[in-house]
């Protein structure tokens, strides 16, 4: 009998049935998928309506006096007068605070654009006595001056409460221009916090309109220098 003649042929009938047949590469073989292939879309979906009305929209600059005196700087060194126009309170306006042969001189502004000063020079050349202070430095106090001298202990730009400013009292000898003392008056309780800027003792002072999210707004600019004469 030849029946171990027949082992060898038996055995690679069992391996063939069990599938583990080598491909030419010396690899198994890789399984048949069965069924379709799935086809990627690249198309989005759609938001969920839901979804998107939970989004937080993004606040203007303006909402923090920092972001509004960095907007207010940047349109009077560009000189733009539409983005400064912006900035102004739209209740109580700009008021532009100078002084004139000795007396202060208030005038209602309700665009730049084409705004002289007493001095005959248009509001941005302002831009060339500016110092460099993107971020004004936050104080408790706004820095007095020594007067006469003009002089300030505390050198740069400061962003503190308009506290000092609303307390002046310079309506007895000032005089209004496009409006009326009651006006200029309520405009100044407006005031809230200023940015002092000691090279030149500019005052530039913002309100700020109601609630949390409230804007502020340009309402005095105070050209008169550290010492009025």
């Amino acid at each position: 009998m030849r029946f171990p003649l027949l082992l060898p042929a038996l055995a690679a009938l069992v391996l063939a049935a069990c599938g583990d047949v080598k491909n030419p590469n010396g690899m198994p073989d890789e399984p048949r998928a069965s069924g379709q292939p799935q086809v990627l879309t690249s198309d989005v979906p759609d938001p969920d309506p839901a979804t998107v009305g939970t989004e937080k929209a993004v606040m203007p600059a303006d909402t923090s006096v920092a972001g509004a005196w960095v907007i207010l700087e940047g349109s009077l060194r560009g000189h733009d007068a539409e983005t400064f126009n912006q900035l102004i309170d739209p209740e109580y306006g700009l008021w532009l605070l100078e002084q004139v042969d000795g007396k202060p001189q208030i005038t209602r502004v309700a665009d730049v654009k084409n705004l002289l000063t007493q001095k005959e020079q248009p509001l941005f050349s302002l831009d060339k006595k500016l110092m460099d202070c993107p971020t004004p430095q936050v104080v408790e106090r706004l820095p007095e001056p020594s007067c006469p001298a003009g002089t300030f202990a505390q050198k740069g730009c400061f962003n503190g409460p308009s506290t000092q400013f609303r307390a002046q009292d310079f309506w007895q000898t000032a005089t209004l221009r496009q409006a009326t003392r009651n006006q200029a008056q309520a405009a100044v309780g407006r005031c809230v916090r200023g940015v002092l800027q000691t090279t030149t003792g500019y005052q530039f002072h913002f309100s700020k309109s109601a609630g949390a999210g409230g804007r502020w707004r340009i309402v005095f600019i105070d050209l008169r220098g550290p010492c009025p004469k």
